[in-house]
């Protein structure tokens, strides 16, 4: 998710790794950019319930970044590396910054941090409306390929036989991350979303959901629960999700699904999101199928230009924002 702003006039501006001491004011920025982009009646308070800044650089300091100008923080940007596939966002300028070239600043060591993680594809979610969002990115080689929805619905309780990955001891626990690297890299050569998995134990923002076929891995989802995550307050958000390429991958992604919604009833939550690809037209169709509604769409862009994991029979939730 990104806020990008070319320029006609430079500014002495200088970007450097993230600290502790710059999330107050990162997050400030944040949400002050959307909001006003956005046209929210109070910018200050918008994504209020949901935490994006404070999570994502916990969960790796080092791909955070941040840009000063005139001794001052002036924007930011966060990285995210699921092994063979990277995306950035939130990208994040003061709004009485704009169109001074900062984003273009950020932008370049972006690149750099892909290149020395050789990441093969990277992508972005972006405003489909927007041609000043679409140009800029392109000059750094990414370009639009597929609509990506953001849709909710209302919780209903569901009876599920799916396991949480926080009750497994140890040993199992390291278990199904081996499971779920394998499952992941089955959909596309070396992707990998442990870090993600990793993140909410860590920072106790939900759980991930495990779905156990006879000798391996169906499905996992992995899942933000709540006010000081990426979902907010009463929602359960699905970061991501994937079933195992198999004929019966329908089937196992309406059984995850319920494992999911079974997760939200039991916390009390009473809203469900997720993000889907709209070329991964089986998934989307399933989750209109289960009354899930489009609430904004973006459109995803790809570098190179290539679908990544983006296939129609593909069963994955995420939207990189």
């Amino acid at each position: 998710m990104a806020m990008p702003f070319e320029s006609k006039q430079e500014m002495d501006v200088s970007v450097r790794p993230m600290r502790e001491a710059d999330l107050v004011e990162a997050r400030r920025i944040f949400r002050v950019a959307f909001g006003t982009f956005l046209g929210a009646p109070d910018p200050e308070s918008f994504f209020g319930d949901r935490e994006y800044v404070i999570t994502r650089w916990k969960a790796n300091p080092q791909a955070a970044l941040v840009a000063e100008a005139d001794g001052r923080l002036a924007g930011s940007n966060f990285l995210t590396r699921w092994g063979s596939f990277g995306f950035f966002g939130p990208l994040t300028v003061r709004p009485e910054l704009w169109n001074r070239r900062i984003a273009q600043r950020l932008l370049a060591p972006t690149m750099d941090l892909f290149a020395q993680w050789g990441v093969r594809d990277a992508g972005l979610f972006t405003f489909a409306h927007s041609p000043k969002h679409i140009g800029l990115y392109q000059k750094f080689g990414f370009w639009p390929r597929f609509l990506t929805a953001i849709m909710s619905k209302g919780v209903d309780r569901r009876e599920a036989q799916a396991h949480k990955y926080s009750a497994l001891n140890e040993a199992d626990q390291d278990q199904a991350l081996s499971a779920c690297r394998k499952l992941t890299d089955s959909i596309h050569e070396g992707l990998d979303v442990t870090s993600e998995i990793r993140a909410v134990k860590d920072q106790d923002l939900g759980e991930t959901v495990l779905l156990w076929g006879n000798d391996s891995l169906d499905a996992f989802a992995v899942c933000h629960c709540g006010e000081g995550s990426e979902a907010g307050r009463d929602a359960c958000y699905i970061k991501f999700a994937a079933v195992r390429p198999a004929s019966d991958a329908e089937r196992l992604f309406d059984y995850l699904l319920d494992g999911c919604e079974a997760l939200a009833a039991e916390r009390g939550l009473r809203r469900m999101e997720a993000g889907v690809n709209l070329n991964r037209s089986r998934a989307y169709r399933q989750l209109l199928r289960r009354r899930f509604r489009t609430d904004i769409q973006g459109v995803a862009m790809h570098r190179p230009d290539l679908p990544a994991y983006n296939r129609p029979n593909v069963f994955v939730i995420d939207d990189w924002r």
